[in-house]
């Protein structure tokens, strides 16, 4: 029987998932099996990963496209082993990937019910960048505002754990790790391996290459829905509806929205002056808040030199 379980889910990346599916073969720690889950593809990704030909890999095909949750979900029942660890079909994970996390678990209580690692992130200019984790005992706390765990790549869950909140909520968009991740730190303890562990495809600095705004948006929505209560419950509430006013003001570029979540965010909490400048500066047109931008970022073009200078 195998240790770990791989879900990988793909669509449409017939060009990266073999890649992803190798570097899982080239682990250190070799008793897994791999899901690979074809989420509706029509560029023979299902056909990539089936080449490779090693009898450790499952391909599924959904008949339809469904969505990253439903994939993984999909891959979780699929397999069988205690643990199961995630991999998105273009990242790559590094050679000790799974024998580091299964030693947290290993060493453990049983009361750990994810383990997670941290990354190289590769930027779209080319340059990497390597987050390191910390094991932080207010997760379930601190995930209700911020992702400080990340992609679903970087983490391996005890299946047991994941039968019972039930995977992933296939309803959400864009958030669909971070609620995960919150929901296993609120049933069970969660550690990290402080080091990158996989490698995560092409970035900007602020995340993902290309924005779905809409999806943003409603995800953001749809997770203050599902975790009200908790957010009320901590204090956070005005932060999460201030931070959604932010979206809707410079990404989405939907004022009339981003001024009820600002007053929203003021009613659960009057005072905040933060929520009052971001208000007024929502009745502003979008072009002013781009001139702003565009001043900052040429302030500091002008001093980096001299900090740079000053710090030789």
């Amino acid at each position: 029987m195998p240790t770990v379980t791989v879900v990988v889910p793909v669509h449409n990346r017939a060009a990266t998932v073999g890649r992803a599916v190798r570097s899982i073969l080239s682990q250190t720690f070799q008793n897994f099996e791999i899901v690979v889950v074809d989420d509706g593809s029509n560029d023979g990704s299902a056909v990539a990963a089936q080449a490779i030909g090693d009898p450790r890999i499952l391909v599924v095909r959904h008949e339809r496209n469904r969505g990253a949750s439903a994939a993984r979900n999909t891959g979780i029942r699929s397999g069988s082993a205690p643990f199961v660890a995630f991999l998105d079909s273009d990242d790559e994970a590094f050679p000790t990937r799974l024998e580091k996390q299964l030693s947290v678990f290993e060493h453990a209580s049983d009361r750990v019910g994810l383990v997670y690692s941290g990354a190289e992130r590769v930027l779209e200019d080319g340059e990497i960048v390597r987050d390191i984790p910390i094991d932080r005992f207010d997760l379930p706390r601190v995930l209700l505002t911020t992702n400080v765990i990340g992609g679903t790549s970087v983490g391996m869950a005890r299946r047991r754990v994941l039968d019972a909140i039930g995977g992933f909520d296939e309803q959400l968009q864009y958030t669909e790790e971070r609620d995960l991740w919150l929901r296993i730190s609120q049933r069970a303890d969660v550690r990290c391996v402080p080091e990158p562990l996989v490698r995560i495809a092409q970035q900007t600095r602020q995340g993902r290459l290309s924005w779905n705004v809409e999806a943003v948006s409603r995800g953001r929505e749809m997770f203050c829905r599902k975790h009200r209560d908790a957010l009320i419950d901590h204090g956070l509430l005005h932060i999460y509806l201030r931070e959604s006013g932010w979206w809707e003001q410079r990404y989405a570029q939907n004022l009339r929205e981003a001024r009820r979540l600002y007053r929203a965010s003021l009613v659960a909490r009057p005072y905040t002056p933060i929520a009052y400048f971001l208000l007024l500066s929502a009745c502003m047109p979008v072009s002013w808040l781009d001139s702003v931008a565009r001043f900052k970022h040429q302030i500091a073009r002008w001093f980096s030199p001299v900090l740079m200078a000053h710090k030789s």
